[in-house]
């Protein structure tokens, strides 16, 4: 099985954190194999540990990918997807522009209205003027009613996407709960892997270049061989029929 691009950096990141735990490190301390050489067997063999977490990893897929799913709907402010449910939109913004700007025009030109027919000037603008006023007056009130009713609108579709809001939050936990997993499933298929392997390698000093090697005791066991003999040692050739004594002179009577 092989992890997609973005997962691979995970999976080096678990085997540096396997390769410098304690029961590792003691373990190449006591061996003749480097971490390095570990990393380098981590990663080969990357494709057959992430198997053993198979089942986790495809779980973790499947919860990502519909998380994401959902988070490609979240309303933006501008762009496509579900602005036109869950955004502002143009028609509540005018909702509440309208009243204002109408009613903000209805009192400039009733003043300026009213103002000039209290200073008896120009009667027939000052009658446009307050017209005009209530016109505008006529408008922002209406309108201000609609943008009343568009904001409760708005604010009780807000109010139903709260349990979307929680959804979301219970699927991020378990999201969580399955990276977890594969993450935990993933650290003991490494551990396996480096521990066999450091099983197969030999002790550094197996070979004789220790203290107490075969080198120290090859005298022994030469001594012990099988093919071991003893130097052949002879006595002076006393037994032998030409030996004889000194000549002794024989007296006579």
């Amino acid at each position: 099985m092989r992890l997609r691009d973005e997962d691979r950096a995970t999976y080096t990141a678990a085997l540096d954190d396997v390769i410098g735990s304690t029961e590792i490190q003691r373990r190449l301390a006591r061996s003749g194999v480097k971490a390095s050489q570990l990393r380098v067997l981590g990663l080969a063999e990357g494709p057959r540990v992430a198997s053993t977490a198979e089942r986790e990893y495809r779980s973790y897929l499947a919860l990502r990918q519909r998380a994401r799913g959902e988070a490609s709907l979240v309303p933006s402010l501008s762009g496509p997807g579900r602005q036109q449910v869950y955004g502002a939109g143009l028609l509540p913004v005018l909702a509440v522009l309208t009243p204002v700007l109408a009613i903000s025009a209805a009192a400039l030109f009733l003043l300026l209205g009213y103002g000039l027919r209290l200073a008896d000037s120009a009667p027939a603008v000052a009658g446009n003027l307050v017209q005009a006023g209530w016109i505008s007056l006529g408008i922002g009130a209406p309108a201000a009613v609609v943008g009343v009713l568009g904001l409760y609108r708005t604010a009780s579709r807000h109010r139903g996407g709260v349990p979307k809001d929680r959804r979301d939050q219970g699927l991020t936990a378990e999201l969580d709960a399955a990276r977890a997993a594969w993450l935990r499933q993933l650290h003991e298929g490494i551990r396996s892997l480096l521990l066999q392997h450091l099983d197969r390698s030999p002790p550094p000093d197996a070979g004789g270049n220790g203290t107490g090697g075969v080198g120290a005791g090859n005298d022994e066991a030469a001594v012990h061989s099988p093919r071991f003999t003893s130097p052949r040692y002879t006595g002076p050739d006393f037994g032998s029929p030409e030996a004889s004594g000194p000549d002794i002179p024989t007296l006579r009577g």
